[in-house]
């Protein structure tokens, strides 16, 4: 039985892009399920692609295969990857795309695609989603490729070395990573399987504080407030209010997160969550 394909990309809902890939997919494997997460990743933004990939994925049965497409590099000599995290499968650019998924997990392994078996009669330089990730996940998901068919194994794939927070004696330096539909600005900073500090406040460039920590939306009392999301990360929110917009925050800025000192204490940096 075939797994389960989904797609995660840039293209938008007001293009045909995304349903140019759907149709290569299905030509390389009719009746194949495919599903979407979204099109909807902010063009080139590979951090947001990111977050997004290991958001949803584990959401998805165990053996689904993701086909994740966000690719400023298209065209170039970018390699591609295809990766086995606690049971999900990724095939993708290898530019940072598995950057959150591939931290948190525990089960693992991770190929560079030999791409010139897999090359297609015809290759377009600006759309490989359509001609080669596509046609490769669809293959992948259908078990005519093995993942340790794909191409020589590596330790892992790329990572985003700006998403890494930055900490110091007195706290954190996260980057806003997305900003959602509901105005939340969600940091790089994610739980892991091992730790799961408690902050205690975080400053906007601005020098705005939030102190208001709390588990759930329907506990924030008035104005913003702290917490993990569903997604396991660090997020910025208020209770119908925009937070983003409240702190004048957009992805790629940076705020000052503090911990509760004994969450951190002895602790280093744990799969890119960095405390001290």
């Amino acid at each position: 039985m075939a797994a389960i394909l989904t797609l995660l990309t840039d293209f938008g809902t007001d293009s045909g892009y995304g349903g140019a890939m759907l149709g290569a997919v299905l030509r390389a494997a009719p009746g194949l399920q495919v599903e979407v997460i979204t099109h909807g990743v902010p063009p080139t933004d590979i951090g947001a692609g990111a977050y997004w990939l290991a958001a949803c994925a584990p959401a998805f049965p165990e053996g689904t295969v993701h086909c994740a497409v966000v690719d400023p590099g298209v065209g170039s000599d970018r390699p591609l990857v295809a990766a086995a995290v606690d049971g999900q499968v990724v095939v993708a650019p290898d530019n940072g795309l598995l950057h959150f998924l591939w931290q948190r997990g525990k089960e693992r392994s991770a190929f560079r695609i030999a791409v010139a078996p897999h090359l297609p009669a015809q290759l377009s330089g600006t759309f490989h989603g359509r001609d080669l990730i596509g046609p490769l996940a669809a293959r992948l998901a259908t078990g005519e490729l093995a993942l340790e068919e794909a191409g020589p194994r590596v330790p892992s794939p790329s990572l985003l070395p700006g998403l890494l927070p930055q900490g110091d004696a007195e706290g954190t330096w996260a980057q806003v990573v997305v900003v959602d539909h509901f105005g939340n600005a969600i940091l790089a900073v994610a739980q892991t399987p091992w730790y799961a500090p408690q902050p205690a406040s975080v400053t906007a460039p601005g020098g705005r504080e939030v102190r208001q920590v709390v588990r759930s939306y329907h506990e924030i009392e008035s104005g913003l407030a702290i917490l993990w999301n569903s997604a396991g990360h660090l997020e910025i929110t208020g209770n119908r209010v925009n937070a983003a917009r409240e702190l004048k925050l957009s992805p790629g800025d940076k705020v000052r997160v503090t911990w509760e000192a004994d969450s951190t204490a002895g602790r280093g940096v744990v799969a890119g969550v960095a405390v001290r």
